[in-house]
């Protein structure tokens, strides 16, 4: 990254903050624009609401968490967004982009491209070293295997794990596991970084230390962090907090 591109990612971080419940601004502001999105499940009962006229709009840099308590819609809410399940109405533009008028192949290297994925059990690849798992999504993406594995090892480094590259997953803590994740979900630079309860498999301490690291990468990379979360300890690491209650979006301090 040249100079001239971190100061400008690092401009986009201090772009004003979206409030919750917010309709769609400007394109050009907003990272992510959910608008009146419904989303059901169907079985041979009843159809189970997962999510009900759900809308926000999050700022490009933002660290934005998502709370509510447990079958409240939060990891579903997550999946939509990055488009991995499909939506019953509305819209949701990523980066300006509707991934639902995209067909499967664009819509996959777009998310291959413009986002990054942590997850609770960190799916780490056992048969491969730290840095064979961080390289991977860039040889995914084509990219040579001695500059994928510069990066990789850049990134390593940039997470404080320099000494433990070849190291495989059963060899490192849990939090150095999600270091391992965290390096190979932003290797590639996506604008934006959807994180499913990334510390739910942590200690405290490993979470607080997991959490820094993420608010680190942020203020430095400028990346969006969207994360799903119970805990009102992570959630303060957020400067946007989306409560969720049975599928809906619920004001602050809503029951």
């Amino acid at each position: 990254m040249t100079p001239q591109q971190f100061q400008s990612r690092k401009r986009s971080t201090t772009m004003r903050q979206a409030t919750h419940n917010a309709e769609p601004a400007a394109v050009g502001t907003m990272m992510v624009q959910a608008s009146h999105i419904s989303k059901a499940y169907r079985s041979h009962a009843a159809p189970v609401i997962a999510l009900h006229d759900v809308s926000f709009a999050v700022a490009r840099g933002a660290v934005v968490a998502i709370m509510g308590p447990s079958g409240c819609g939060k990891t579903t809410l997550l999946n939509c967004l990055a488009g991995l399940d499909t939506i019953d109405a509305g819209q949701i533009l990523i980066d300006g982009t509707d991934l639902a008028r995209l067909s499967d192949g664009p819509r996959t290297d777009f998310r291959a491209r413009a986002m990054g994925f942590i997850f609770q059990n960190f799916n780490l690849l056992p048969v491969l070293s730290a840095v064979e798992n961080v390289e991977l999504p860039l040889l995914i993406a084509r990219e040579r295997p001695a500059i994928a594995r510069r990066k990789a090892r850049a990134m390593l480094d940039a997470v404080g794990l320099g000494d433990r590259q070849q190291h495989r997953p059963a060899e490192l803590s849990g939090g150095q596991r999600q270091r391992v994740a965290i390096a190979r979900a932003i290797v590639h630079d996506p604008a934006i970084v959807w994180a499913d309860e990334p510390t739910g498999n942590l200690d405290s301490d490993a979470a607080q230390e997991v959490m820094a690291l993420l608010g680190d990468l942020n203020r430095t990379r400028g990346q969006t962090l969207v994360l799903v979360t119970h805990a009102a300890d992570i959630a303060a690491h957020a400067s946007q907090i989306i409560r969720m209650r049975d599928g809906r979006v619920v004001p602050d301090g809503g029951k």
